[in-house]
C-alpha cells in the first residue's frame, strides 16, 4: 500500500485539512483581487465614458510606433478590449470564486486571455524604458539635472499609470486563472501537483531545459550592448554616419550605452537562475552569507521583466515592421539591418527568460507540505546536472 499525503507529510488528518483550507483561502483571495480590480477598471471605463476625457487609447494620444498594440486598430477596438477586462471579467471572476467545474477549460481559457489581452496587449514598451533608464535617471540628478526632469515627466504620464494598471491586473488575472484551475482540478490545491511522475516539471529537467533558457536570454542583451557601445566610441555600427552623428549631439549614445550596462547586469542575474550563487547568498552578502535565497527574490522581479520585455518585442515588431523591412530591402538610409537586430530579438529575449524563471521555480521548489508530492531538491543547479 502506498503512502497517503497525510502519511507522506508526518502529519495529522486535521492539520492537513486546515492547511489544504489555507491554500483555498489564498486561492479565493486573489480571485477576488482580480475580480476587485475588474470592477475599479469598469469604474474606470464609465467615467472615461462619461466625460470624455482621459481615455488612454484615443487616436491623439497612441504612438504608431510604439504604443500598446490594442491601440493600433483604433479607439474602436480599443473601447472594446477597455470593456471586456471590466464587467465581463468580473462575471468571468465570480463564476471562477464558486468553484463551478463546469466548462472548466472554456472559463481557465477565458481567464487565460483576459490575463494575456492585459500584459502583452494593452501596455507598451514605456515601461520597459522607465526601468531601463532608472539607473540613468538617479545619476544624472547630480550630473544633468534636465536629463532627469524629463525622465520625472515621463514616469508621470497619464499613459504610463494606465499601463501600470494593466500590468497589475494581468498578474492578478494569471494568478486568479491559476488558482481556479488548481481548486477546480484534480491536483493539489497548493501546489497543483498530481499522482505520479512530474515529467519536465521535475527538478532534473527543470534543470536542463532552464540551463538552455537562460544562456539563450542572455544573447540579447550582450548583442544589444555590442552595438550600444559601438555608437558611444563612435562607431557606425549598423547606422549611417549622419544618423550616429545626429546621436551624438543629442546625447543619445551615451543614454544608450547607460542602458546597455543595466541589460548586462540583467543578462548576469538571468545566469543566476542556473548557478550556486543565485540559490545561496555568496560570502561577500554580509548579514546573508550562506542563507537560501528566496524563491520570490528572484522569481517576482524575472517574471516582470520578462512579461515587460515580451512586451516590449510585440510592440516594436507591431510598429517597426516598416522600418525592418526597409531596413532588410536595403533601402533604409539611417538604420541597417544589424541596426534593427538588437530590439528584433527582444521576444526572444523575454520568452527565454520567462522559461528560464519557471524552470528556475520547478528545480527550487520544495515537497508540498500539503500533499506531500514533490521532490527534496540538492540546492545548486550544478548538482543536478552531476
Amino acid at each position: 500500500m502506498g503512502q497517503g499525503p497525510n502519511e507522506r507529510c508526518g502529519t495529522a488528518p486535521t492539520s492537513h485539512n486546515a492547511a489544504v483550507r489555507a491554500a483555498s483561502r489564498r486561492a479565493r483571495y486573489v480571485g477576488r483581487a482580480a475580480v476587485a480590480w475588474s470592477v475599479v477598471s469598469t469604474g474606470l471605463a464609465a467615467y472615461w465614458a462619461l466625460t470624455g476625457h482621459g481615455f488612454p487609447y484615443a487616436s491623439d494620444a497612441v504612438s504608431d510606433v510604439t504604443g500598446p498594440v490594442v491601440g493600433r486598430f483604433g479607439p474602436d477596438a480599443a473601447w472594446v478590449a477597455v470593456v471586456v477586462v471590466g464587467a465581463p471579467a468580473a462575471v468571468l471572476g465570480g463564476v471562477m470564486l464558486r468553484g463551478i467545474r463546469t466548462a472548466r477549460p472554456v472559463l481557465i481559457a477565458l481567464g487565460v486571455l483576459v490575463a494575456v489581452q492585459l500584459l502583452l496587449l494593452m501596455t507598451s514598451i514605456d515601461l520597459l524604458t522607465l526601468i531601463g533608464y532608472t539607473p540613468y535617471a538617479l545619476v544624472s540628478l547630480a550630473t544633468r539635472p534636465e536629463v532627469a526632469a524629463a525622465y520625472a515627466r515621463t514616469a508621470a504620464e497619464t499613459g504610463v499609470a494606465h499601463q501600470l494598471f494593466w500590468l497589475v491586473g494581468g498578474f492578478l488575472w494569471a494568478l486568479a486563472t491559476l488558482a481556479y484551475a488548481r481548486r477546480s482540478g484534480s491536483g493539489c490545491p497548493r501546489c497543483g501537483r498530481r499522482e505520479g511522475s512530474e515529467s519536465w516539471r521535475s527538478p532534473a529537467s527543470a534543470a536542463r531545459w532552464g540551463r538552455a533558457a537562460a544562456y539563450l536570454a542572455v544573447v540579447p542583451p550582450v548583442v544589444y550592448a555590442f552595438t550600444r557601445f559601438a555608437w558611444a566610441l563612435g562607431f557606425p555600427l549598423g547606422i549611417s554616419e549622419e544618423f550616429l552623428r545626429e546621436g551624438q549631439e543629442l546625447g543619445m549614445w551615451t543614454s544608450g550605452a547607460f542602458l546597455a550596462s543595466f541589460g548586462l547586469v540583467g543578462a548576469v542575474l538571468t545566469l543566476g537562475l542556473i548557478q550556486r550563487w543565485g540559490e545561496v547568498f555568496p560570502r561577500w552578502m554580509v548579514g546573508r552569507s550562506g542563507r537560501r535565497v528566496p524563491i520570490a527574490l528572484a522569481v517576482v522581479p524575472a517574471s516582470v521583466v520578462a512579461v515587460l520585455l515580451t512586451v516590449g518585442g510585440v510592440a516594436m515588431w507591431s510598429g517597426y515592421a516598416e522600418m525592418v523591412g526597409a531596413a532588410v530591402g536595403g533601402s533604409a538610409e539611417d538604420i541597417q539591418p544589424l541596426g534593427v537586430l538588437p530590439t528584433a530579438l527582444f521576444p526572444l529575449w523575454g520568452v527565454a527568460l520567462g522559461a528560464a524563471t519557471l524552470a528556475y521555480y520547478y528545480r527550487r521548489r520544495r515537497a508540498c507540505f500539503v500533499c506531500g508530492r514533490g521532490e527534496t531538491v540538492p540546492v545548486s543547479a550544478e548538482e543536478h546536472a552531476a
